[in-house]
């Protein structure tokens, strides 16, 4: 790629970048500091965490990774296993806690924004487009999140992003490797792939394209291949299970709007942006492929409308539109005619943005997560080591954390149930019969009106004939902040 002319000098120019550089790293530093006191946080931040760290622990103690669902534990894998397995090697060093998982994603949020600047930089050279990519991931409060969970959306991203830029800079081989690592921890990140293939056809023509893409092919299927050998089949099964739940009739526009509605109101900035890079991306013929990754992205996005979605739908466009936005400033920075007008518009929205984000940082962050007090958090798993028998808990880290064995995951479970591939009967009953010394819950079950069974309620976490059976059988012994906890009517405090 040849080197550009150098971009001409101009005191607005220069001034928006100073300020727009200074929010920037200002946000970095925030990103550093809040990142790591989540990170270190003991107990789960996300009702995700908990499931994956028992898999962890599972796994970390040589039990399947995906079992057959025939009764109690009713262990439920809703992912590839790349991210379980490094998780189960954290586990093995550092027991029960959700340090080493967090510590993963937070090094692949780190990774993404390097990487969106060496993108950027290959395509422009010019430091500060690239500086303005890597900063615009760390400043997206979807980053700052999920940054700090013990989730595979950002380890599968970092990988994407990985295959997308080593395919950038001629290293096929490797990148085909990256995008296999990255569908082995979610499968549904391939958005890198298109993009890197169609700027690969584009450059060397169709024929390379596909002979990579039959080489990428190959790569993954040697990996989902040998990981079924191993599991005996347990990966089809658990994956055609969570397929069949949250697909299909399963997706919502009221999802969708549930997903994409905060993020509009309060980051409105950075889709903009996002849809200024994708037209300049789209009419320059040398990134297009940027702006087919893009398109592939948001296509992989639009399934958010399944039941579970959250806001890590929109990681990957977002990543991509600060690619692209820095491609943006960049390549306009070096004309005359655009530069003032890209500064003023860009840089001005970026600088607003991130004056009006970090004003209102708590609110924005609580709107996705709320936080557990830790002292709460303290109390209950001290209730649940003590009680004598089988606990069930909407915080499934809790009884993890507790050392006892994780009886069911309540919304994955529900789901599966409701999908006809688990009868609940069994679980039911025992609830009926107060089998479980404790159950956790983050709701009031004494102020739900059940009127029927079968009717979704409290997030799609619980079905309504065990919420039915934990309201005549079990009284509430103990309110801890966000916590109700409840025993057997003929039970004692715990």
């Amino acid at each position: 790629m040849a080197k550009p002319a150098a971009p001409p000098r101009g005191g607005l120019v220069t001034a928006v970048s100073a300020a727009v550089g200074a929010l920037l790293s200002l946000q970095g530093l925030f990103f550093l500091y809040y990142s790591w006191t989540m990170a270190t946080f003991p107990y789960q931040l996300d009702y995700g965490e908990g499931p994956i760290l028992q898999i962890a622990l599972r796994v970390a103690h040589g039990q399947p990774l995906y079992p057959n669902l025939t009764g109690y534990p009713y262990v439920i894998a809703s992912y590839m296993p790349f991210y379980y397995l490094l998780c189960a090697l954290g586990a093995r060093i550092a027991g029960p806690s959700f340090l080493p998982g967090r510590l993963i994603s937070l090094a692949s949020a780190l990774a993404i924004a390097v990487l969106a600047g060496l993108i950027v930089w290959d395509r422009t050279r010019q430091r500060f487009a690239s500086f303005l990519a890597g900063g615009l991931v760390l400043a997206i409060p979807q980053f700052l999140v999920w940054s700090t969970l013990m989730r595979v959306d950002m380890l599968a991203l970092a990988l994407g992003v990985t295959g997308f830029y080593l395919f950038q800079r001629e290293r096929p081989a490797a990148g085909v490797a990256a995008f296999a690592l990255a569908v082995f921890t979610r499968r549904t990140t391939v958005a890198g792939a298109v993009g890197a293939l169609a700027d690969l056809a584009m450059r060397r023509g169709w024929r390379v394209a596909i002979k990579t893409a039959l080489a990428q092919f190959g790569a993954i299927v040697v990996l989902v291949a040998g990981a079924l050998l191993v599991t005996r089949g347990g990966l089809y099964r658990q994956l055609s299970w969570h397929t069949r739940t949250s697909l299909g009739a399963s997706w919502t526009w009221h999802q969708v709007w549930t997903v994409l509605g905060v993020a509009l109101r309060e980051w409105p900035v950075y889709f903009l942006l996002a849809a200024l890079g994708a037209v300049w991306c789209l009419v320059r013929a040398p990134h297009r492929g940027l702006f087919v990754y893009f398109l592939a992205a948001c296509a992989v996005a639009s399934t958010m409308g399944r039941i579970g979605s959250s806001h890590n739908y929109l990681l990957e466009p977002l990543a991509v539109g600060a690619m692209m936005t820095g491609v943006l400033w960049g390549e306009a920075a070096r004309r005359p005619a655009l530069a003032r007008p890209t500064a003023l518009l860009v840089g001005g929205a970026i600088a607003l943005q991130l004056v009006r984000t970090g004003l209102n940082m708590p609110y924005s962050i609580s709107l996705l997560r709320p936080l557990t007090p830790p002292a709460a958090a303290r109390a209950v798993e001290a209730a649940i080591a003590r009680a004598p028998g089988p606990v069930l808990a909407e915080d499934v880290g809790l009884i993890e954390r507790a050392g006892k064995e994780t009886p069911l995951e309540p919304f994955e479970f529900t789901q599966l149930a409701r999908a006809g591939i688990i009868d609940p009967t069994p679980v039911v009953d025992d609830i009926r019969r107060g089998r479980f010394s404790l159950i956790v819950l983050r709701f009031d079950v004494d102020e739900l009106n059940i009127t029927r069974p079968g009717v979704d309620r409290v997030s799609d976490r619980w079905l309504d004939e065990m919420l039915v059976a934990i309201k005549q059988r079990y009284r509430l012994a103990e309110r801890a902040s966000v916590y109700w906890v409840y025993v057997p009517r003929s039970a004692a405090s715990p």
